[in-house]
């Protein structure tokens, strides 16, 4: 069993083949069951019931499966005994098989819940009683609880909030911008602005036109009343345009919901790019050091906020079987949309930001503080900017005041990120994939979540070479181990500190034949070395030839320019383990190559000190201080040259120890790692990149 869950390992016998699954053994279901895509998955064949079961989630909600229908009858092994079983096909979320109350009580398994150990009674009768003989007696509901059915009820948490009056969705404080939450007063035309959207095309570009895309009647449906609802809001207007672009619906996370969408690519192709910067996420996240109070804020209509350039509508006009029409306000799919919006956002709030109390991430508003009373004032001044401003918020996507927020994808918390449960969810069940598009699709979601993947760029060499152009797909046994190992850290959810300045910082580096990389870390409030980041990088063929002591410097020097941001400047020296033996090469005077005296220049900057005995700790050292000039002019100058002095190396019997880094790094097993990588063929380095998030 599991020893974080209540998940235990079954044997599932398909045909010939046997299968191994994972099933979640939970007392608050009133029945055991199946995923509905598991079963179809496994081409179980259902036997469907007399009388269908209404199911609903542990809140109260009706499950998205909304009733069982079905049953399927599998035979599976938990350790040595045989047992077979009907189960309820039923939407499950992340779960693939629930043992609910019907399956304890019938084995009645001893469990001890200090090692996860689990024990049926051998003695037990193991015919049980078929599902479909006990169903007659099975309440009209049956109530489900499963991990990822937090899903589930957060959404019609959110729809049965969208319900409420605005007055219970906002605090106290802020009911004199009660209009600012308003759906009916968001619908305004919005007025021109300095920001109204040109599209400005290239040279010579010829009108471009397209076929009507076909719908099916539910689309049919929907894009009537999108263009009622626009016309009414006067977004859009008919266009005797000579240019025109397809429109069509794309599916939402929402089961039987869509999105409409205009097809811009040729129209984006032609247009000349606005290359203003969006905010890496990472650098947001710098800034929240010391808040302990959250609000985030949601904007209503996104893109709509801003008006099309009189004159440029014509431009982005969409065709459909309902006639030609242009939009007057910006639409999502215009490549220029994104940079335009984050420039009237970060302009509006340019003086906040500047103080350093918000963020905004396109329509993502975050305000932190260190204090309750600043905080609520702070919030006010965003509430008024955005009435000056004629903008308008979603309160049901809103949070005010609290210490735990979801945002851009991560969970923060005074001192804290880590990654959001719910969002990694589905990871559990995601299959190997087949093809190099189903590679891309899983390394496309891991880069989101990249910077909280240690021995990032090691593990997932083997799935990167499938998505080469001249690579055969081949999935063999080390392209299945890289993906196990990445959905393993995936689900692992570790917790990262953010960097402190004040602090010290202590880095590990590691280099490979095949990659380098590093970790930084600064000592939190529970004593333990948490990390803040981490970075990797492949090297490139010529890099592969770098000498071992070339290449164990050259991660340090990457780590350094990673974040430097961080690190150059310092209160306290900069502690680095790395494999000094590597290392020693350059205590020595030698010879530097231009590469080398390029590195010695740079590391010049820092205060420095390298400890390479395992069980040392930080303690203060001069910086490394040699450094060559002129490095192109003359190559004799580096001729004889010290690069890492014999001071910058920590010796332990030189090192007052302090008892809690002791402590703490005793079960480092950054050396012990060094000497395999996660497909057994050599040392890893540890990965993943926070300038890489946005990426």
């Amino acid at each position: 069993m599991e020893r974080n869950s209540m998940r235990i390992p079954l044997a599932l016998y398909t045909g010939d083949q046997i299968v191994e699954k994972l099933a979640l053994l939970d007392s608050g279901a009133e029945g055991n069951f199946i995923s509905r895509i598991t079963a179809r998955k496994l081409r179980l064949p259902l036997t469907k019931l007399e009388k269908r079961v209404k199911v609903l989630n542990v809140d109260g909600t009706l499950n998205t499966s909304a009733y069982v229908t079905h049953t399927a009858q599998i035979t599976f092994s938990i350790g040595d005994q045989k047992m077979t079983e009907d189960l309820m096909v039923s939407g499950l979320g992340g779960e693939q098989f629930i043992l609910g109350m019907p399956w304890l009580r019938h084995y009645n398994p001893q469990i001890n819940w200090q090692t996860g150990e689990l024990h049926i009674p051998p003695r037990r009768k193991l015919n049980i009683k078929r599902f479909r003989g006990v169903l007659d007696q099975t309440p009209a509901e049956v109530l489900i609880r499963a991990k990822t059915s937090v899903s589930q009820t957060l959404e019609h948490k959110q729809q049965t909030e969208e319900k409420k009056p605005i007055k219970e969705l906002i605090p106290d404080f802020l009911f004199d911008y009660k209009r600012q939450f308003e759906k009916h007063a968001s619908e305004r035309f919005p007025e021109s602005r300095p920001y109204d959207h040109a599209i400005d095309l290239k040279p010579g570009v010829e009108t471009l036109n397209c076929k009507v895309y076909p719908l099916s009647p539910i689309e049919q449906q929907l894009q009537n009343e999108f263009l009622t609802d626009n016309l009414r809001k006067r977004y859009i207007r008919p266009s005797k345009s000579p240019m025109a672009s397809p429109f069509f619906f794309v599916s939402k996370k929402e089961k039987g919901a869509f999105r409409p969408c205009q097809d811009y690519r040729e129209l984006n192709k032609a247009t000349i790019k606005n290359t203003y910067p969006l905010p890496l996420v990472s650098d947001l996240i710098d800034k929240l050091k010391g808040a302990k109070y959250f609000t985030k804020l949601d904007l209503r209509n996104g893109y709509n906020n801003i008006r099309i350039k009189d004159g440029d509508q014509w431009k982005a006009a969409f065709k459909t079987n309902k006639g030609l029409f242009e939009p007057m306000v910006m639409f999502f799919g215009l490549s220029n949309s994104p940079a335009m919006f984050q420039s009237f956002m970060d302009d509006i709030f340019s003086d906040y930001i500047e103080e350093g109390w918000i963020v905004i991430y396109m329509d993502d508003i975050l305000i932190f503080s260190s204090d309750l009373e600043t905080h609520r004032k702070r919030t006010i001044q965003v509430l008024e900017r955005l009435r000056l401003h004629n903008l308008f918020l979603k309160p049901e996507k809103c949070k005010f005041n609290v210490t735990e927020i979801d945002f851009l994808g991560m969970i923060i918390r005074p001192g804290y990120i880590g990654m959001d449960p719910v969002k990694l969810a589905g990871i559990r069940d995601w299959k190997p994939p087949m093809t190099v598009r189903g590679v891309r699709s899983f390394l496309g979601f891991r880069n989101f979540y990249r910077k909280f993947i240690g021995r990032f760029s090691e593990i997932a060499k083997p799935l990167n070479e499938l998505t080469k152009k001249d690579k055969k797909f081949e999935w063999t046994t080390t392209c299945q181990t890289a993906f196990d190992a990445l959905k393993e850290k995936f689900l692992s959810e570790p917790v990262f500190i953010m960097p402190d300045t004040e602090k010290p910082f202590l880095i590990e580096c590691d280099a490979s034949k095949w990659a380098t990389g590093a970790v930084l870390r600064q000592q939190g409030t529970d004593g333990e070395w948490h990390p803040c980041g981490y970075i990797s990088h492949s090297l490139t063929p010529t890099e592969r030839n770098y000498e071992i002591y070339d290449r164990e410097l050259f991660s340090i020097v990457r780590a350094l320019t990673a974040w430097r941001h961080y690190l150059m400047g310092g209160k306290h020296p900069i502690t680095i383990l790395s494999n000094h033996k590597n290392l020693m090469f350059f205590k020595d005077a030698h010879k530097l190559n231009r590469r080398q005296a390029r590195w010695s220049l740079f590391l010049s900057q820092f205060d420095l000190q390298l400890i390479h005995t395992p069980g040392t700790k930080m303690t203060q050292s001069d910086a490394l201080s040699r450094r060559p000039d002129h490095v192109d002019n003359n190559e004799n100058d580096n001729d004889n040259v010290v690069m890492l002095p014999d001071k910058f190396f920590l010796r332990a019997m030189d090192i007052k120890l302090h008892n809690d880094l002791i402590e703490n790094l005793k079960g480092e097993t950054l050396y012990d790692d060094a000497m395999r990588t996660i497909l057994k063929e050599g040392p890893p380095p540890i990965k993943s990149a926070l300038e890489d998030w946005t990426t």
